[in-house]
């Protein structure tokens, strides 16, 4: 197999914690659609890599199998950014579906097609000689592709004030879907003012005994969350703060926050904080070979066209404006057609 030099990512991973019982394997999905799964190759090229197993990635698999297209998919895990969602309400054909329940029914779609698979794993370096794509794994592995469909989404943003790193796990959490449970009849910080935010408080307020919104200016959630958040008795806002410091020996104790106008201190005492400050697109992996914008998004056109032939992306990973799971999911069919007819096209210019 020829060697490429990889372009190497750079970037900080996230510590935020996600636990295990929320990633979807193949192991966990019906044995009737396990035997569909194929073991990844090194020595094939593929049509297509998918890189990202969320609603992206996983409808962009979809679309490919049904034209007869080899195809591997390399993720952390089946499911993505929805398996930290609560309750959806919003994606058509289910009224109410809880986020795991939707991305193990997604899993289970991919798997009744012969899709190869690489999870769990993650793509750390991208590399591209004579038309062929090469990806390399966190965990040593090469494989490669005549085409590449970035679905990889986005990854917590952090803080950066002290206590927060040497606290995560121990107080500090980028998940309520994952965490809220740990925190029963305790007092703790969410911090942000967007949806995740207001759905984390929402989701604490039903099992914490007192609920802190921290906001820098105003809340810039949905309307019907802020009339939830209404009614939620234990969630108290306090807007026009930023947090400063997270305090604790072996677990949290305190938060320290600033007002932004009188720049006066308050510290609460809170044994959780739930950082929900936004999110950043994972794309260091291949942050030199196509354009990005200035948030760190793939700059991709209608047809999920990158800068660089043979590359698509799709999803919350792209500028594609509206972050939802419906969007992504149309976004991925898009990128698997494009890259269907990508393929046609190499297919009879090399002829």
């Amino acid at each position: 197999m020829r060697q490429i030099n990889f372009i190497r990512e750079i970037r900080c991973h996230s510590s935020r914690s996600i636990h295990n019982m929320f990633d979807i394997k193949l192991s966990d999905l019906p044995k009737e659609v396990q035997k569909q799964s194929l073991e990844a190759d090194e020595n094939k090229i593929y049509d297509v890599i998918v890189i990202g197993g969320g609603p992206a990635g996983m409808t962009a698999c979809v679309y490919l199998a049904r034209k007869n297209l080899s195809v591997l998919l390399i993720a952390e895990n089946l499911g993505g950014q929805v398996l930290w969602t609560s309750e959806i309400q919003n994606y058509m054909g289910y009224q109410y579906i809880m986020g795991w329940e939707l991305a193990q029914k997604f899993a289970e779609q991919v798997n009744s097609f012969p899709v190869a698979m690489r999870i769990p794993d993650e793509v750390i370096a991208v590399g591209q000689e004579d038309h062929i794509f090469s990806v390399l794994t966190k965990f040593e592995a090469t494989y490669q592709a005549n085409s590449l469909i970035i679905a990889s989404g986005k990854r917590p943003r952090t803080l950066d004030i002290p206590g927060e790193k040497e606290l995560t796990s121990r107080g500090v959490s980028y998940c309520a879907t994952c965490d809220a449970p740990l925190y029963k009849g305790k007092d703790v910080a969410v911090i942000g003012g967007a949806n995740s935010s207001v759905w984390a408080a929402l989701d604490l307020n039903k099992i914490a005994n007192k609920v802190y919104l921290i906001v820098r200016s105003k809340i810039k959630a949905d309307p019907i969350l802020i009339d939830r958040l209404d009614h939620a008795e234990k969630v108290e806002r306090l807007i026009g703060y930023v947090p400063i410091t997270i305090n604790g020996k072996d677990k949290v104790e305190t938060l320290v926050l600033k007002d932004t106008k009188s720049s006066e201190e308050q510290e609460l005492t809170v044994q959780g904080v739930f950082i929900e400050a936004g999110l950043i697109p994972n794309v260091g992996f291949l942050r030199e070979m196509v354009k990005i914008n200035e948030l760190g998004e793939i700059i991709v056109n209608c047809n999920c066209d990158t800068s660089e032939k043979g590359i698509f992306a799709c999803g919350d990973v792209t500028n594609v404006v509206d972050k939802q799971i419906i969007i992504a999911c149309g976004e991925g069919a898009k990128a698997a057609l494009s890259a269907y007819r990508y393929l046609i096209e190499q297919k009879i210019d090399n002829h």
